[in-house]
């Protein structure tokens, strides 16, 4: 585990502890019901939280929490981390990001600062690649994240998910941390 580190806007970024994963849940449950960013449809609950968290850590990959100085110092503002791609051996060094920032936030510098801090936790003993699924409607600005972060789009899956009455592409996004810098 690596300290906190605050960027030059302010944003905090640290290690999550389990008792942030109420603020995570409380972010997370905001884009499952009103938005396509995720394709849940059932807001996890806190014991699927808690063992989603331990899996991330105990597989030594980041899962970290944003905080901004002007709010209350246990407000979450985002997260970040990186899960599992696929379940299959083959693909333990491969892992799927996630970033939420906090409804109201955008725009603050969250998610960049989530990204480098999620980077820098990564251990490249055990992660070779990231790969991004986003969806692209509405996803403009985590494409443009990434982007900004060395991911280069690989590829789109059309019409894949159906949420909202709609279906939707996802884009899928790729960083190599073995040929490229973290950031």
């Amino acid at each position: 585990m690596q300290g906190a580190h605050t960027d030059d806007m302010g944003v905090t970024v640290r290690d999550a502890v389990d008792t942030d994963l109420a603020g995570v849940a409380d972010i997370y449950r905001h884009y499952v019901e009103n938005t396509v960013a995720t394709f849940d449809y059932v807001v996890p609950s806190p014991a699927a939280w808690l063992a989603k968290y331990r899996t991330i850590r105990e597989a030594d990959r980041p899962f970290v929490v944003a905080t901004l100085p002007m709010e209350s110092a246990d407000q979450i503002v985002g997260y970040a981390y990186l899960g599992t791609f696929r379940g299959m051996p083959a693909y333990d060094r491969s892992t799927e990001d996630s970033i939420y920032v906090r409804p109201g936030f955008g725009g603050r510098g969250v998610g960049s600062a989530l990204m480098a801090g999620m980077l820098d936790r990564a251990n490249r003993d055990n992660v070779r690649q990231i790969v991004a699924v986003i969806a692209a409607t509405g996803g403009a600005g985590s494409i443009a994240l990434h982007k900004r972060f060395g991911f280069t789009e690989v590829g789109r899956l059309r019409s894949i998910g159906h949420k909202a009455d709609q279906w939707i592409d996802c884009v899928y996004m790729q960083k190599d941390l073995w040929d490229s810098p973290l950031r």
